[in-house]
């Protein structure tokens, strides 16, 4: 039996700059210089790719089979289809590939050691057959798609995130284009009315001022043309005179003089003196000052709905009291924000939406959507502050906040604090004093919540929650229960 030497090329020598550096260098076939596959260890110890131990040349004239040199110590060993294969070899270079940061460049080598064609030095080195070739190639396709799967179902996973999201940011996108539409709509109507109110204001203001200077303007023109007039009148009898001087017939300069006297006689000037004096144009515009001062409140009072309008539209939670449902015994405050106890009754137009039995006062806002937050503050009084629909009677024993059952309040009374929903009172807790409370009310959430806040720190607590599905538009409204001296309340 003749042998069969197995050369390792020369370049062998590889670079070991790190751990797995070492580790690969311990995982390499002596033979090819890569990663072993399918490895085989020979009896004396040392380990190859199987396919590098099948390459040796046979003795084709003699039959017989040549026997196996290791190439690194060069014993002799039996065939290698006789070798046992190492299984725990095989499995630590399949984990090695699958976790080594570099497995994809290492399989890029692999692809340029394939692709090259070998050197006249190492063509006694075992090469591949065509099968072990196909074999190795698919090998590492299926360790590359390996590596790929886990990388490929986390970009999936992430596309179809970014593709939910995506969707949902383009639905977001169009209600708030929808919702700044409508938004434009309600400040562009309201602003349009500011503009009308201030042109009709300026129009008003124009045509009454106009109305007293405009008759002075034409009795001034018209005295002017008669004194035009009169003058030339009286140059022509001036020149008449002159042309008598000269006239030798005793008959003609008779007529002539009668006729410059009768011409001279018929002047009269008393008219054209009775002038109005500065005097009377100060009380005429004095007069058209008035007029214009009652426009001005007209304007005001037309500005400041608008005003009101314009931020409820900014500020869907804005409220301010309703003028025309406050009890007569309370004062509003310009900015419609304070009610405050007055002893004597004010003259308010007597209107159906008025409330008469009780002190009580409804905002001008309903609310019917959303998310909203008020700041409500009392001074002098006990108190109720309620949310509740707008068709609560305005007078009699049920017209009170806390009788009412679309009504949901809290009464602070005597140092107690109480709860009511329809009707139904629950007692809460007992407090010296109780000023300032906060409101939240939240229609996607169901539930009203009361939150008192400290005069001193700002601290809030929880007082009460009322968890209701409103079925119609609701709105503020607070009750003084006593009318005391400097007594107010407050809603922001």
């Amino acid at each position: 039996m003749r042998k069969a030497v197995v050369r390792i090329p020369k370049t062998t020598v590889m670079a070991h700059g790190s751990p797995d550096g070492y580790l690969e260098s311990d995982l390499t076939c002596p033979i090819c210089l890569r990663l072993f596959l399918d490895p085989v260890t020979l009896p004396c110890a040392h380990s190859f790719c199987l396919v590098c131990l099948e390459t040796p040349e046979r003795d084709k004239t003699s039959g017989f089979d040549q026997a196996l040199c290791c190439p690194v110590c060069g014993q002799e060993h039996l065939s290698p289809e006789s070798l046992p294969r190492n299984i725990k070899l095989k499995q630590i270079v399949e984990n090695y590939k699958a976790n080594s940061i570099s497995g994809e460049l290492q399989s890029g080598a692999e692809d340029k050691i394939l692709n090259e064609q070998p050197s006249p030095e190492d063509s006694d080195v075992c090469t591949s057959t065509d099968s072990g070739k196909s074999s190795l190639v698919e090998n590492e396709t299926g360790e590359r798609r390996s590596r790929l799967n886990p990388v490929v179902t986390s970009l999936q996973e992430k596309l179809a995130l970014v593709d939910d999201l995506a969707d949902k940011e383009k639905a977001r996108e169009a209600a708030v284009e929808a919702a700044h539409a409508d938004l434009r709509k309600d400040v562009g109507s309201v602003l349009e009315e500011m503009a009308e109110l201030v042109k009709t204001y300026s129009s008003t203001a124009s045509r009454l001022l106009e109305a007293e200077l405009r008759p002075r303007e034409d009795a001034a023109g018209k005295r002017a043309r008669m004194l035009s007039d009169l003058r030339e009148s009286l140059r022509s009898a001036e020149l008449r005179v002159s042309a008598l001087a000269d006239e030798t017939d005793e008959a003609c300069f008779l007529d002539g003089v009668r006729d410059v006297e009768n011409r001279v006689s018929g002047v009269t000037l008393e008219p054209l003196q009775d002038v109005s004096s500065d005097l009377e144009l100060s009380s005429s515009l004095k007069k058209v000052c008035e007029k214009i001062e009652h426009q001005n409140v007209q304007l005001r009072l037309g500005l400041g709905s608008a005003q009101r309008a314009l931020r409820v539209a900014l500020n869907p939670s804005e409220v301010t009291f309703d003028p025309d449902t406050i009890h007569p015994n309370l004062l509003l405050s310009e900015d419609l924000k304070t009610v405050c106890f007055s002893a004597a009754k004010q003259p308010y137009p007597a209107l159906s939406q008025r409330f008469s039995s009780f002190f009580q006062a409804l905002s001008s806002q309903s609310f019917a959507r959303g998310e909203h937050l008020w700041n409500f503050q009392a001074e002098g009084c006990s108190w109720v502050l309620a949310v509740c629909y707008g068709d609560l009677p305005r007078s009699g024993s049920g017209s009170g906040l806390e009788s009412s059952s679309g009504s949901w309040c809290l009464m602070y009374c005597d140092n107690l604090l109480r709860a009511y929903e329809k009707g139904k009172d629950t007692p809460l807790r007992r407090t010296p004093s109780l000023k300032r409370m906060e409101i939240h009310l939240s229609f996607s959430g169901g539930t009203l919540a009361f939150y008192s806040v400290s005069d001193v720190s700002g601290d809030k607590t929880h007082l009460h929650t009322f968890n209701v599905s409103f079925k119609h538009p609701v709105y503020l409204a607070v009750r003084m229960m006593s009318g005391q001296p400097k007594a107010h309340i407050t809603l922001n």
